[in-house]
């Protein structure tokens, strides 16, 4: 299992996309993982803006954080990460950098 927070400025992440971004970070999760990705909680974080900076400008960088309950090897995480990154970039156009892609095992 896994868990979401996907973190989003104002403005940056339109709200009729999330649905389709949740329904991706899902699919893949569930094929990475090999989970029901109907039982894949996902929530999102809107930083209002003007409350979030980056280089000293208004920042346009969204995370996604996941917390898997069961650890996953390195190689298998890199993949999925990268995974989660190229569908994210694909879906909003964002750059490289303006996205933070974490999944880390329990604590």
């Amino acid at each position: 299992m896994i868990n979401y927070t996907c973190i989003v400025q104002e403005g940056v992440v339109p709200d009729d996309l999330r649905a389709k971004l949740a329904a991706n970070i899902r699919r893949i999760s569930a094929s990475v993982l090999d989970i029901d990705a109907g039982s894949i909680p996902l929530e999102y974080n809107e930083i209002r803006n003007g409350f979030g900076f980056r280089g000293g400008e208004v920042s346009t960088t969204s995370m996604i954080r996941g917390q898997l309950t069961e650890p996953i090897d390195q190689e298998t995480r890199e993949d999925f990460m990268k995974q989660l990154l190229d569908m994210w970039r694909a879906e909003t156009g964002c750059s490289v950098d303006e996205l933070i892609v974490s999944v880390r095992d329990p604590q």
